[in-house]
């Protein structure tokens, strides 16, 4: 395979590690396509575009779920309410995925009042097929991980598939554009850009490109959004964290000495696992009184009770790593054998650096579920710290067949 990871190489801009997990997928085409080496497939790769386009575009993660760190929402949402609308305000969400952040960046603009004549959603990605679903304008069921806020409900309505609708207005709102981040030029500036969980795919020169091509697309005072794990991305840029929790964000400004403050208002964001929250006061912040009703606004009646998974998760997603411990524990006693608990309570551990422990959780999902290549990739992840290459190559193995097991 040392031909196909160095065609891989030179010709996408993914982790050698997120390479990997392609060469199953092309032995399969080779059998499809009727070449008999690796080496006949390489040499088709590099005379057909077209099919060194779909093998591309089968290495593009699709992981993405509605109002995921839902804080970020919030902060996109007050600063939404302030812009001056007699120019059209330009977001972009670069790695759009199936859809699910445009139509959670669509939907806090409608709440917000605005319309397609107001704001423009770029939506970038790769995959033809990521952005046949977006340009559908619905959700998967899978995609509603987490409560959506009340702010936003409405504009994101069921249908009897099971799936969840952005209204029309939203649509409107949402420019397509297939789009490679180790190449792409923008033909314009944006107020915010949505780049989450995408720099921890890219290799090191790319990611270098990504940094720069942040900062140079993002207007002065404008906010770049990005992963829990992609802030190295900016660390050496002029822009700043912001101080708002879970948000993720980060503030360009042309004056120093404020790049590192966003809205007092916006600090006060509350979590959503808040049990309580106080009554709203004349003169509240926008984004404070929104959170205060996110925490105190019941559940529908037709709606169950939030469970102790649902909360572990909102709580890991915001990066409230020992609140989703506690959850989780509690929902593992009752519990003992969920398998998507026992995975996120490996991620948990991993992000407080509670290996042992991850790796006994991770062990237990495997063997529940032998194809769960999340676990696979954590236990490989956990043998390369402990210098033990041998297991954690067998760990990747095993990772890599679980794509084609799942793909048929």
């Amino acid at each position: 395979m040392r031909e196909l990871s160095a065609w891989l190489a030179a010709n996408t801009p993914l982790e050698p590690e997120v390479n990997k997990f392609v060469e199953l997928f092309a032995q399969e085409r080779m059998r499809l396509l009727g070449d008999k080496t690796i080496g006949d497939y390489v040499a088709r790769l590099q005379r057909d575009p077209q099919e060194a386009m779909y093998l591309h575009q089968h290495l593009s993660p699709p992981e993405t779920w509605l109002f995921r760190y839902v804080a970020a929402f919030e902060v996109l949402r007050e600063h939404l309410l302030k812009c001056d609308r007699s120019q059209v305000i330009q977001v972009a969400s670069l790695g759009c995925a199936t859809g699910s952040e445009p139509f959670s960046i669509a939907a806090t603009a409608l709440s917000c009042g605005l319309s397609a004549q107001n704001i423009h959603i770029l939506a970038l990605d790769y995959s033809d097929e990521h952005l046949a679903a977006t340009k559908s304008g619905r959700a998967s069921a899978l995609a509603q991980r987490t409560p959506i806020p009340t702010w936003a409900a409405q504009w994101l309505r069921p249908t009897t598939q099971g799936q969840l609708e952005l209204d029309p207005g939203g649509v409107d709102m949402i420019e397509l554009q297939r789009g490679d981040l180790s190449k792409w030029k923008p033909d314009r500036a944006f107020d915010f850009v949505f780049c989450r969980n995408v720099a921890i795919y890219l290799n090191e020169a790319t990611k270098k490109r990504l940094s720069k091509l942040l900062c140079d697309i993002t207007k002065p005072n404008g906010l770049v959004f990005l992963g829990h794990a992609d802030s190295i991305v900016l660390a050496d840029t002029d822009m700043r964290r912001s101080e708002v929790d879970h948000a993720f964000v980060f503030a360009r400004s042309d004056k120093p000495s404020e790049s590192m403050k966003l809205d007092m208002a916006t600090r006060a964001l509350m979590p959503l696992l808040t049990p309580s929250a106080p009554k709203i006061k004349p003169g509240v912040s926008v984004a404070k009184s929104v959170s205060a009703r996110a925490a105190t606004t019941p559940m529908p009646a037709s709606a169950p009770m939030m469970s102790l998974l649902t909360k572990a998760q909102i709580a890991a997603d915001c990066g409230n790593l020992a609140e989703a411990e506690k959850a989780l524990l509690a929902h593992l006693a009752v519990e003992p054998s969920e398998i998507q608990a026992h995975v996120l309570f490996g991620c948990v551990q991993m992000a407080q650096k509670k290996f042992p422990e991850a790796e006994r959780s991770f062990t237990k999902v495997v063997y529940l579920d032998p194809v769960n290549s999340l676990s696979l990739l954590s236990l490989a992840a956990i043998a390369d710290m402990r210098g033990d290459a041998k297991s954690a190559e067998r760990f990747r193995d095993r990772a890599a067949r679980t794509v084609m097991e799942k793909r048929h």
